[in-house]
This record gives C-alpha cells, structure tokens and sequence, in this order.
C-alpha cells in the first residue's frame, strides 16, 4: 500500500507508521479511521461569518421523497393524510447515511462498517408538498423537507410538529416535594397540601416543558370540578393509579415523582447552610399505564437560610431531570411516528371467536403499514389487541369503519392518545 495522497492533508510520517504496523487490515481501519475524521474536521470547521452554521439543529440536508396512501371508500382526505406521513418517514431514511453519529468514528472498523447506518439519527424540521396525484386508488404526494441532525428537543419548530403528528398530547405534572423545614411531603392531589408548598419541581417542569411547546395542564382550575378519590390522596401512587388520575384530568401522559431536600449542615463552621436534594420522576401513558421515560437526579446548594438553601437545591436538580426526560419523552414520540407504535384495540360484543379471527384478518389486509397484530385476551365476548401501526389512534379509527366486514360492522366508542375501543354489531 503506497502513500496516502496529499489531497486529504495527512502528514507523511503517519504513513511510515502504519507501513510499520505489518497487518493490512489494522493498516485499512486507521487510513479509513483517519479519512473519517479528516473530513468530519474539514466540514466542521466553525464559521464566524453565520451563526446558522454554529448551531447543529439548523444544519438541515435539504431532500424529496414520494409517499403513498390508499384511498378507501373515497375518502381522499385520509389517503392524503397517510401519503404525507409516508413520505416523511421515506425522506428521512434516504438522509440516514449521511448523518452518521460521531460516537460511530471510536468503534472498531467492523463495528462501525456493520453499524454505520444503523447510529444515524435524523429528524424532520420542516416540509412542505410539492405536487400531489390521485393515480387509481392511490393517493400520492411528493414532499422537500429539511432533515436536521442532533437533539430534536433542541430545535422548537420540528419538535412542534413532531408533537402535531402525536395529536398534541396533554402533560399533566404530580410531584410530592418535601423542603428543608417540611415534616410531611406536600402534593396538590392530596390530603397533606398545606401552606408550605412551595411546588418548586413543579414549577421547574412547567417551565421547561411551556418553552418547548408543550400543552400543560392546568390542575389548579381542573381541580375545582373534579374530585380524587380518598385512596390515591398519598404521595407514593402505582402507575396504575397515576395512569386513572391522569385520565381524570384528560392528560395523555403524567409526569409523577417525589422532591426531598434535607439539610447537610453548616459549611466549615461557617453561617452558610449545605442542602441535599434528591428527585426523582417517571412519565407514565394514561392509556397503557407504561412508563415511557424516567431519570433520578441529586444536587446541592448553600445559602445562610436553610430553606432556601433546599429550595435552590430542588430548582437545580429539577432543571436537570428535566432535560434528561425530555431528551427520553422526544426519542420515544420519534420512535412512534417514525417507525410505529402500540396502539391497543378493545373489541366488545363479539359474537364469537370467528367473528374475532375475521376483524384480524381485515385489519391485517386493509389497513396500511400494520407492522404487527398481537392478540392480548379474549374473554366473554371482549377482545384486547395491540396493533403496531405507523399512525395514530385517530388515523387508525378513520381506516377501520371505512373497512367492509362483511358480515359484521363496528361501532367506534372511544378513542385515546393509543388505545380505540370499537363494538361489533
């Protein structure tokens, strides 16, 4: 193997290295390592002449892509609707190669040939559709859209559309905060909520979650008609209660946890007090009951007040918990809308279990993108099944009454951020 060529900029001596190494293939992964990272250095070189450049989140790889829905019993509008999403998950797997992670350049050199698409991550900033056709029973769109590399809950327009594409979900927050000076955790759901709630963690998530766009509820004015039952008044609840407590409220998903701040003591003999805050949260789906995301974070603080000492403590690791589960809750909702998610099916007044193989059957054939059916149970009539598909509940309600059972017809009785309850008749 002859010397490198001068093009790419590698010193010579680096070449009478590796001719020293005596085996091509450790000879191939450094030339190929080294090629990486020149190039990813050159095409980093920081500009002062744009801040655009500066900033990861705006430096979008412009691409088109063609996407198609099927239209059913004329309904053109949802045909589109799933034209559109096609199209947005094509556009991104067609920029996947080029947004390769940097931590791929530190695996070895099979690792990272195997793996090299496999770590690219990208996401849609913004769209928008070109042309459109309806071609036989098919509805088709082309979309161009900026497809951006880095951490989308940096980037506020696409994480607004990602939640658009999530219908918007409803956040509600239930923190029990106990503060230096407190003898009981403090919580807006229950009995013990007395004057001394500051909601500090609270707060902090509220703030965090309304800067990026985030629909929060507002406890405060819901509580005034509603009324929580005696045995979820404490402060340490199951996901099975905080996922019944959250569709009291209408909330899609819950942010629950505990706040503890104690006192540590005088630093150095001096007037200044140390506090220790510990918090830790978990996010749960009101329609599954499953904990999509959860961090625990410590911090500390000093000032010569205790209490505030622990306040600030609290404020401190509620802002850094806060990052790590929107980081967790923007990669699970970005999983959902890219490559599909569960969405539960209860079926009732099921005739009988022929009746069920046959709706399988259907929804299997007729509806678009189903990744896979998972019956749960079937018990007197009722059915649970879970649905991998890559649109939401919504979507996938409108695709299954426009479906001809034949035999059979189904009612739409409710429908939730992943979960459609349907009847047979």
């Amino acid at each position: 193997m002859g010397i490198m060529p001068s093009f790419i900029g590698f010193p010579a001596h680096l070449d009478r290295c590796t001719d020293n190494l005596g085996d091509r293939s450790m000879k191939t992964f450094v030339y190929f390592f080294l090629s990486i990272l020149c190039i990813s250095c050159i095409s980093h070189q920081p500009s002062f002449a744009s801040s655009e450049s500066a900033n990861p989140s705006t430096a979008a790889i412009n691409a088109s892509a063609e996407g198609v829905g099927v239209i059913i019993d004329d309904n053109t509008a949802m045909a589109r609707d799933q034209a559109i999403q096609d199209a947005l998950r094509l556009v991104v797997e067609q920029t996947a190669g080029t947004m390769v992670s940097s931590e791929t350049l530190v695996q070895n050199y099979q690792v990272l040939r195997d793996q090299i698409y496999s770590q690219s991550q990208g996401y849609i900033q913004r769209y928008e559709v070109t042309d459109e056709s309806i071609q036989g029973n098919l509805y088709k769109v082309t979309i161009q859209a900026a497809v951006a590399a880095g951490n989308l809950k940096n980037d506020i327009q696409a994480l607004g559309l990602l939640m658009a594409r999530k219908n918007m979900p409803r956040v509600m927050i239930m923190v029990a905060e106990q503060n230096v000076g407190m003898h009981y955790y403090s919580y807006w759901w229950g009995i013990k909520a007395g004057t001394a709630d500051l909601s500090i963690t609270e707060n902090v998530l509220m703030e965090k979650l309304a800067q990026k766009g985030f629909h929060v509820v507002d406890h405060a004015i819901t509580s005034k008609t509603l009324e929580i039952k005696a045995p979820y008044k404490i402060e340490s609840l199951s996901n099975d209660a905080i996922r019944n407590i959250g569709n009291l409220y209408d909330a899609d998903v819950v942010i629950y946890g505990q706040a503890l701040s104690k006192l540590a003591g005088s630093v150095l003999g001096t007037s200044m007090k140390s506090s220790q805050a510990d918090v830790s949260l978990r996010v749960v789906n009101t329609d599954t009951g499953r904990v999509i995301a959860s961090s625990t974070h410590h911090a500390a603080a000093v000032h010569p007040n205790d209490v505030t000492a622990g306040a600030e403590a609290l404020k401190l690791a509620a802002e850094s918990i806060a990052d790590q589960l929107l980081t967790q809750i923007v990669n699970q909702w970005s999983q959902d809308v890219g490559s599909g998610s569960l969405i539960r099916l209860v079926v009732s007044d099921i005739p009988s279990y022929n009746h069920l193989v046959k709706l399988k059957e259907m929804i299997q054939k007729r509806v678009r993108g189903v990744g896979g059916l998972y019956q749960r149970d079937f018990n007197a009539g009722t059915a649970t099944l879970d649905v991998s598909v890559p649109v939401t509940s919504q979507k996938l309600a409108d695709e299954l009454v426009m479906i001809d059972y034949g035999e059979f017809a189904i009612d739409i009785t409710n429908i939730t951020q992943n979960s459609v309850s349907l009847k047979m008749k």
